[in-house]
């Protein structure tokens, strides 16, 4: 039997729980769309390597057999689930390297972007937020109204390209480390949009909310103890939104590994999408499902600590 004191413990964990269960389920959904989707789009890669010269037929026709692409489809599929279950991602069909490898070579530089990134994302969003929600300031609640919407609307491209046009007319010269600051500046920005829109809707909520007008009854003044106490009821939906940031930076973003001339997970990506590399792609897009879905339970268990009132949740 379960001592009754412990019964809400565990029943508060219930939520996290299932979250886990669906959040399994959501990345062999992914991993398996990915699979059929690469086949039934790019065909036969086998056939690719020798229209490019790249094998001769005897060799083809052995790697189809050895790499099992000879099978029926749905066979095909099983066999990958169970290699992908035992961790074997397999092998490039273009260098021979395994797969495990080439993602190892290739993560370390985006995940150096992405964390600097994130250490610029996490403050600024914050900030910015909350000067938004500052009544009595209407000058730097503009502004930072309007620094979170440009970092919201803008593409990273445009803010890339942008970035790099100044630093160069400044500069006049090359700049050292432009490949991992920059580019992370660039991400650290774009990600605080969204971010400073979810603590200022949440803060909002909170400045309205029983507990802070009662606050206010007893006579605390609107400041910086007052945004504290609110602040900490509107992180935890915030968070879920820098999860997915998180998570996104972290397998490799494309676009600004592109304009920076930068290695990492998302030109990989690309680039054994176009050269039909089934492996590679299958890999790396297994690789982002399981970071997406690592980074939700982490931030249901974040919210689960910074907010009560999800403790007594079934």
């Amino acid at each position: 039997m379960v001592p009754l004191s412990e019964r809400p413990r565990i029943t508060a964990l219930v939520p996290l729980a299932r979250r886990l269960s669906v959040g399994l389920l959501t990345a062999v959904a992914a991993v398996s769309l990915t699979f059929f989707a690469l086949r039934l789009a790019a065909g036969d890669p086998v056939a690719s390597l020798l229209s490019q010269g790249l094998t001769t037929p005897e060799q083809a026709e052995a790697m189809r057999r050895s790499l099992g692409y000879d099978l029926p489809l749905f066979r095909q599929y099983l066999r990958f689930l169970a290699n992908f279950a035992r961790g074997d991602l397999g092998v490039s069909l273009y260098s021979g390297q395994s797969v495990t490898a080439i993602i190892g070579s290739q993560v370390s530089s985006t995940v150096q972007l992405a964390g600097l990134s994130l250490a610029v994302a996490l403050p600024l969003g914050i900030f910015l937020g909350s000067i938004s929600s500052w009544k009595t300031r209407p000058a730097a609640q503009r502004a930072a109204t309007t620094l979170s919407g440009l970092a919201t609307s803008l593409p990273v491209a445009t803010t890339g390209v942008i970035s790099l046009l100044i630093v160069s007319l400044l500069a006049r010269r090359q700049v050292s480390g432009v490949q991992l600051w920059l580019p992370a500046l660039v991400l650290g920005y774009a990600a605080a949009g969204p971010f400073a829109r979810a603590v200022h809707a949440g803060l909002e909520s909170s400045l309205n909310s029983p507990f802070i007008l009662a606050a206010k009854a007893r006579g605390l003044r609107r400041g910086r103890r007052m945004y504290w106490h609110a602040l900490r009821p509107a992180l935890p939906a915030a968070i879920a939104l820098i999860a997915l940031e998180a998570a996104f930076l972290f397998t490799g973003t494309v676009v600004t590994e592109t304009v920076f001339s930068r290695p990492g997970l998302g030109r990989t990506l690309v680039r054994s999408i176009l050269q039909a590399d089934f492996p590679v792609a299958q890999g790396i897009v297994a690789l982002a499902a399981l970071i997406y879905v690592g980074s939700q339970i982490l931030a249901d268990g974040l919210g689960w600590v910074l907010d009560p009132r999800l403790r007594d949740t079934g």
